[in-house]
Order: structure tokens, then sequence, then C-alpha cells
């Protein structure tokens, strides 16, 4: 486990929790710790990747998404709150930001997340949908796309709900199962409602060896990854609160 710390642009390091799937036997060659910088990587490598969470707006000027390492964006994302990972390239992962101190329904039209690697070739998601006063989106799916080893993408995945077919907790929301946000802890409720990221890897690594893990995640999915992701997600949010409850985050 890797937590990467920053006070990039002054905001908010929320705390996060990483959780790797299968155990890489290669040594660490990338020595990029900054989300805001560019390199390539080879499997095995940690790469660090950046996550905002904040108004849908904050990520555009005139119109046009920027990275939030764009200084322009400096004014807009004051408000926004970061959150960086340090996964391995190409082990399915499990990322977890506890929403303790995090509520993206204070964001002017509810909150959306976006991921980001890179300076030069800066590289960003679209923004994605987490939650407003009625809905909150408690897990979603990620996958990196790497020519040659270095980002080329950034995509969010869905499964279009099927995930929480026939479950009653759950609603449909923009093609994501959704919790009624009158169930979180935040609004009252008895729902712990973290937003855990499975991240998985695609493409090429800096040797050309393939990455193979969002190959492996989609076909597994047909056994249906939703429970274990919930249990295990579950155990993390309860030992995490109590480091949150334990342990004064700062910049």
């Amino acid at each position: 486990m890797e937590v990467v710390s920053s006070g990039c642009h002054g905001w908010v390091l929320l705390a996060t929790v990483l959780i790797a799937l299968s155990v890489g036997a290669e040594a660490n060659a990338n020595s990029v710790y900054s989300p805001c910088m560019d390199t390539t990587v080879l499997k095995n490598d940690g790469f660090t990747l950046g996550l905002v969470i904040a108004s849908n707006r904050s990520f555009f000027l005139n119109r046009v998404q920027l990275s939030p390492c764009d200084l322009r964006l400096q004014d807009s994302l004051r408000d926004g709150k970061i959150a960086l990972f340090r996964p391995k390239v190409d082990e399915i992962s499990l990322l977890l930001v506890n929403h303790t101190e995090l509520n993206p329904e204070n964001f002017e039209g509810g909150g959306y997340a976006v991921a980001y690697a890179g300076k030069k070739q800066a590289v960003v998601s679209a923004p994605h949908f987490l939650a407003n006063s009625s809905y909150r989106i408690t897990s979603l799916s990620l996958v990196m796309d790497f020519d040659q080893g270095r980002l080329r993408s950034i995509l969010w995945k869905n499964d279009g709900c099927k995930s929480c077919h026939g479950n009653s907790s759950f609603v449909c929301v923009r093609g994501e199962c959704a919790i009624r946000s009158t169930n979180c802890k935040e609004a009252g409720g008895i729902v712990d409602c973290s937003l855990s990221i499975q991240l998985t890897w695609s493409g090429t690594d800096q040797r050309q060896q393939v990455l193979s893990s969002w190959y492996q995640m989609s076909n597994l999915n047909q056994y249906s990854l939703y429970g274990l992701y919930s249990n295990l997600k579950s155990t993390l949010t309860s030992q995490f609160n109590f480091i949150i409850r334990s342990t004064k985050w700062s910049n």
C-alpha cells in the first residue's frame, strides 16, 4: 500500500486507501511521484494518479476541459477536494475515498469526479457524476490505457447497472448503481457512502508488454465482482473511519 500526499494548488488532501488484489514481484522503476509530471512505466511500477471531486463546471475554462494540474483552474477548483493514489501498473486495485470529510452534495449542481495524470502530455477523464441531493454513486470502474508505457486515456466504465439489478437498495442513475442520499450517514442514514473505484489497466508498457487487467476484469464480471468489492469495501471503510478519527491530516 502506498499513500501519496501533496499540497498541490492548496487543495485539501483526503485520506486514501489502496488495496491491490494481486502482488507484483518486480521492483518499482518509476521515480515520478507527482500526478502533474510526465512519465513512462513498466508492469508493476507504481503510478501516481490524481482524483479531484468538485462541481462539473469547475473543470472547464471557456467550455474546454483542462487538467486539474493547469493553474488556470486554480480558482475554480479552490473548493474541490483532491486524493492521490499510487497503484501498481496492471494490478486490479480498489481505491477508496472516505466520505467522513467529504460530501459531494455540497457542490453546486452535484459532485463530479475527474481522474488525471501528466503535464505536457496531460490526460484527464471526463467528469463523472457522483452525487446530488437525491442520489449517491458509491462504486465506479476506471481503466488506465497506455501506449508503450505512456498514459493515453483514462476512461470510466459501467455495466449498465447489471451488478445491482434486483437489489431494492439501489436505483440506476446514468448507467451506474446509486443509493438514495437520505440513506447515507451524512444525511442521517445508516449507510457508509464512501466512494470506491475499481481500477484496471489496458494497452502496453514501455517494453510493449500487454497490460491485461481490464480484460481479466471484464471477463470476471460475468461471475459478479460486486459482492467481493462490497465486502472488501465494508471492511476497509470500518478500519479507515478509525484512522480518520485518530489522525489529523494536513497538506
